[in-house]
């Protein structure tokens, strides 16, 4: 059975049960600019949708889809490659040729449409010699306590510019360069009930038929390894690292004399090609003011949470005097008994 992403959109030849050129582009339009994800809460599930449009950089795909399942990346497409891919094995176990190559039917008749779409708009703002991109975020958040939450929303040279309200069946504008697209979408309400169905609908039904395939690897908690480094030059700082960590959701606090304490900054998360995670936080801090200093993580794995204290110890100034002073001293024995000796054996000495 092929389980579409996009069920009702597109077969093999082409676009189907859109009546209109116009809504169609719409339609692609809109599933290809967005803002990037932002991790759930661990009470929280999602299956989200990343597109790409790249215009103007010749070294990256001109178009590109990642799926994403709680956090989990399940499958990508690029315009370079022109198929469609499973990221996780079980996805690959789960799916034979025939879905993929449904899969990349879809997305290539979303790249086509997508590209018209923005080079006419290009075009018309004179912007075809410049570099842009396009980005969407298309989804839906599943709560235990609260209803579904659908997604879609644009962005474009990385401004958030609009998004879509599947309660009130609205455009919302979040830039004024989106004026023009919101009075044209709010007008098309065949398309935006269906958007509405997509989101409430067959977003839950498809994160139902992904999990229960996924569900023993998504719900594993690996807990991550934490250590602190410090670092100095012409200041001091402390490294708090953590990795190999998995579900994704995770909070990383710098804690002094146990209080909450600014990072100075901070990689953010990163994957691992073992499908955890990693972020390292930087504190600078000044390692004589007699101050405890700790990480606190946050994270599915550790109930009530984990507190690693950094135990390094740095010398103050008047113990590095007392140890130069020592040096001094054992410096000065050493010379006298030198001395001694060659007079021993009668050796000048001047």
């Amino acid at each position: 059975m092929i389980i579409s992403p996009f069920p009702g959109i597109f077969n093999s030849q082409g676009l189907i049960g859109i009546q209109t050129v116009d809504c169609a582009r719409m339609l692609m339009t809109l599933f290809s600019i967005s803002l990037c994800f932002s991790s759930v809460s661990p009470e929280s599930h999602s299956l989200l949708y990343q597109y790409t449009l790249n215009h103007g950089r010749p070294d990256l795909p001109e178009y590109s889809v990642l799926g994403i399942l709680d956090g989990c990346e399940i499958y990508y497409f690029d315009s370079n490659m022109k198929i469609t891919v499973p990221r996780q094995k079980w996805m690959a176990e789960a799916f034979d040729k025939t879905y993929w190559e449904q899969c990349t039917i879809t997305e290539s008749g979303f790249h086509g449409i997508i590209k018209g779409q923005a080079d006419e708009w290009l075009q018309k703002e004179n912007q075809t010699s410049s570099t842009h991109y396009l980005q969407g975020l298309f989804g839906c958040e599943l709560h235990d306590a609260d209803p579904n939450e659908g997604i879609l929303k644009f962005a474009f040279d990385g401004r958030y510019i609009l998004s879509f309200d599947k309660d009130t069946l609205v455009w919302i504008i979040h830039d004024k360069f989106a004026k023009e697209f919101k009075e044209k979408w709010d007008k098309e309400t065949k398309m935006n009930h269906y958007f509405k169905s997509l989101l409430e609908n067959d977003c839950p039904d498809l994160w139902k038929t992904y999990y229960s395939i996924g569900n023993a690897s998504l719900s594993r908690k690996t807990p991550p390894e934490v250590s602190i480094i410090a670092k100095s030059g012409s200041h001091s700082f402390l490294q708090c690292i953590v990795i190999g960590f998995y579900p994704q959701p995770i909070n990383v606090t710098w804690l002094k004399n146990g209080k909450p304490a600014h990072e100075t900054n901070s990689t953010g998360l990163l994957p691992n090609e073992d499908g955890t995670f990693q972020l390292k936080t930087t504190l600078q801090f000044d390692p004589y003011d007699g101050s405890q200093y700790a990480c606190h993580i946050e994270h599915i794995s550790f109930p009530g949470g984990k507190t690693v204290l950094w135990e390094g110890k740095v010398k103050n100034s008047k113990n590095v005097g007392l140890i130069v002073l020592g040096v001094l001293v054992s410096l000065a024995i050493i010379l006298i008994i030198f001395i001694w000796w060659k007079r021993q054996r009668g050796y000048n000495v001047i």
